[in-house]
């Protein structure tokens, strides 16, 4: 860096640098959700991530995902990692280039993160993937989204406690589709407040 890395995170509350150094989550999916996530905790100075996604930039994700036009047609987690590096270039990341499915999941969620952060798109890929966990990484706490397309009311997105180490939230209703759409505004709203979760459970300030 030329700097010390750590000079780069002291507007932080007393001691999350340095708690926060030490952890690692597991984000799935690096689109709207998934980019702003990740961008969210590397600021707030995680020291370790794991990234999982198959899909390449396209022109219509620049509305609401942490990319670039000159980035499009390049792999999604080839393009956040490079982002990521710009942040913050002690960040620990190992990307996974391929489609969470019943076939792999199991193989590619480590037992080892300190969260797993969902951020799918479709309704049948946040159920396969939420189930799994559920059953098979109940010690991992596990944030997931369930509604935020659409231009509703930021007092519609809701935090629910749905288990004793699962949060969902949204505003329950409002999947993504033509009809909808997705705007920046509601995306990163969604996305900060699980971050901001994430970030609670790791310091140990969320019950």
């Amino acid at each position: 860096m030329g700097i010390s890395g750590k000079l780069f995170f002291t507007s932080n509350p007393p001691g999350v640098y340095e708690k926060l150094q030490d952890k690692s989550v597991f984000i799935a999916g690096a689109g709207g959700l998934g980019s702003n996530v990740a961008i969210a905790l590397v600021r707030a100075g995680i020291g370790s991530m794991t990234i999982v996604d198959f899909d390449k930039v396209e022109p219509a994700n620049l509305n609401r995902q942490q990319y670039y036009r000159d980035q499009v047609k390049m792999m999604k987690v080839d393009a956040l990692r490079m982002n990521l590096a710009r942040i913050n270039p002690d960040l620990k990341i190992k990307t996974i280039c391929e489609k969470i499915s019943p076939e792999n999941i199991d193989d590619i969620i480590p037992a080892s993160a300190g969260i797993i952060f969902e951020c799918f798109d479709r309704a049948e890929a946040k159920a396969m993937f939420s189930e799994f966990c559920l059953k098979n990484r109940k010690a991992i706490p596990l944030i997931t989204v369930s509604g935020l397309a659409g231009l509703g009311s930021s007092d519609e997105i809701k935090i629910k406690k749905a288990g004793k180490k699962f949060w969902v939230i949204g505003d329950g209703k409002t999947e993504m589709n033509p009809e909808n759409g997705t705007v920046s505004s509601r995306v990163a709203l969604v996305s900060a407040i699980q971050a901001h979760i994430g970030i609670r459970i790791l310091l140990g300030l969320e019950k």
